[in-house]
């Protein structure tokens, strides 16, 4: 049994289709490289939702179809799991200190009351601050928070502090520091310009498969905040890669 996990932060009626085109890449992949004897291997699809509205979608394939009874049996059929964050209470959100870090992170994201949700993330941390490997994952979220551009630098600063009992200044790598102090001033650091990037082309080549060396050479010439994002976003929501194309062309103009 395999589990296939999809992000989404917006609204996607058309989820289920992308689903089973990764579920059907992972049965090709599966069974070009060893024998699966009898059976295909169970996959169970679960979408990870965070926005501030409910999920609306079905999460059944087959509700893509028109209503046709008489067709029925000729079309795949499958459910998915949906973990809708913006249902989800705070205080229902388990797992180990990092996992609920994360999910608090992105399920508030949003919030205009973001600031002070950080403050019950900060208060996460310290139940592992003592062990001095965290700090990457809290340097991580800094660097998220940096790239939403959701927050002022000195909003950030208070969050890393918070977080750290007032020694993010002592304990934070000098990455960090960069990514607050200088990342507004340039428009975001040159290390996240390059994570963009790399985003944007994974996310191309997970829906629609290798992509041609060009268009990648295109996306590493891109260094402009708001196109990137606005690239990644389009990365998602493209229905062909022709259209992505399109998208990418327009925003060198």
């Amino acid at each position: 049994m395999c589990i296939l996990l999809e992000h989404k932060s917006y609204q996607d009626k058309l989820v289920a289709l992308q689903l089973l085109r990764y579920m059907t890449q992972m049965w090709v992949y599966i069974v070009s490289r060893q024998p699966v004897g009898e059976f295909l291997p169970v996959i169970i699809p679960l979408v990870f939702y965070h926005e501030t509205t409910t999920w609306a979608g079905s999460t059944r394939f087959s509700n893509l179809f028109e209503n046709t009874p008489e067709l029925i049996r000729y079309l795949p059929d499958f459910d998915y799991l949906l973990l809708d964050l913006s249902t989800m209470p705070d205080g229902d959100i388990k797992g180990d200190v990092k996992t609920r870090m994360t999910l608090l992170l992105q399920k508030h994201i949003n919030d205009p009351d973001l600031v002070s949700k950080l403050a019950d993330v900060a208060i996460l941390y310290h139940e592992i601050s003592a062990d001095p490997n965290q700090i990457e994952f809290l340097q991580a979220m800094a660097q998220y928070l940096i790239f939403t551009d959701k927050l002022t630098k000195e909003e950030i600063s208070a969050f890393l502090d918070r977080a750290t009992s007032g020694k993010g200044g002592e304990i934070m790598p000098t990455v960090v520091e960069e990514y607050i102090q200088e990342g507004y001033q340039k428009g975001i650091h040159d290390g996240v310009l390059v994570k963009a990037r790399e985003d944007i082309i994974e996310g191309i080549e997970i829906r629609f498969g290798q992509i041609p060396s060009e268009i990648i050479e295109s996306i590493d010439q891109l260094s402009d905040t708001m196109v990137l994002k606005s690239l990644l976003k389009q990365a998602f929501i493209s229905k062909s890669l022709d259209e992505f194309i399109q998208a990418l062309k327009k925003s060198k103009n």
